[in-house]
């Protein structure tokens, strides 16, 4: 990829970000920290299982949230540029797929008060579409719908979210470095509008078969919420398994 392609890209996320947001100077902002722990089993080179358990805590009023997550995904296609390399979520270096598909499901509750505050159970889909270039750099695509019911009486409204996201892998001998940025613009049903903007950089390091640490950097922009702009430390611990027959293979 070119230096001015590549800069084009760069200016589209924070185009996508700024005409979203708009100012942000005067607004009220919180800060808070999302720990998280993703456990990925892999049983052939295209079907994968994975659990999520993230976090979250407002640093100021302590008020603290949980979730656990279950979902599965497949992929394929070849990309125009063959490379094996280590994807930001896959700490196996394989032949890149041009294409994944991933569902799942999402339960989560504000914790300290048995979830009177805050309750969600959810389903999403995702559709991935990832292109490499020349010099380790990887562009994707998400497109996700979330179907959400929230609250004691589970009232029904829906999420559809786009993300951008570029990353670059470095290898130095045994070790993998992934920077990556990206933005994502949600539309909320029950405000009939893109109500919320993340941007989102940071890098992932693995140095293992079986082990990755992740850690970013998140800015929120939210129009509908109490709070306009949240500003988050993200530090996520990978940690991958792999069936038998496909560790050999």
């Amino acid at each position: 990829m070119s230096q001015k392609r590549f800069s084009h890209l760069i200016g589209l996320c924070f185009a996508i970000w700024f005409s979203a947001v708009g100012p942000v100077h005067g607004q009220e902002a919180t800060k808070e920290v999302w720990p998280e722990i993703d456990i990925w089993y892999r049983f052939s080179p295209s079907w994968r299982l994975s659990m999520y358990i993230p976090l979250s805590k407002n640093i100021e009023t302590k008020y603290r949230e949980g979730s656990i997550v279950v979902q599965a995904d497949y992929a394929w296609g070849k990309t125009r540029i063959l490379q094996s390399r280590r994807l930001l979520d896959e700490n196996r270096s394989q032949q890149m797929k041009v294409c994944l598909s991933r569902g799942g499901y999402l339960a989560a509750k504000s914790l300290d008060d048995n979830g009177d505050a805050y309750q969600e159970n959810m389903m999403f889909f995702e559709e991935h579409f990832r292109t490499p270039f020349k010099g380790h750099l990887l562009v994707s695509h998400r497109m996700r719908s979330d179907l959400r019911w929230i609250g004691d009486d589970n009232t029904f409204s829906y999420r559809i979210r786009y993300r951008l996201m570029l990353e670059r892998e470095w290898q130095i001998k045994k070790v993998s470095l992934v920077p990556f940025v990206n933005v994502e613009p949600n539309y909320d049903s029950r405000y009939q509008t893109i109500n919320r903007v993340r941007l989102i950089g940071g890098t992932s390091l693995s140095w293992s078969p079986r082990l990755a640490i992740e850690g970013n950097i998140t800015y929120q922009h939210d129009s509908r919420s109490s709070v306009t702009n949240l500003y988050a430390l993200n530090i996520i611990l990978h940690v991958y398994f792999e069936a038998r027959r496909f560790t050999k293979a």
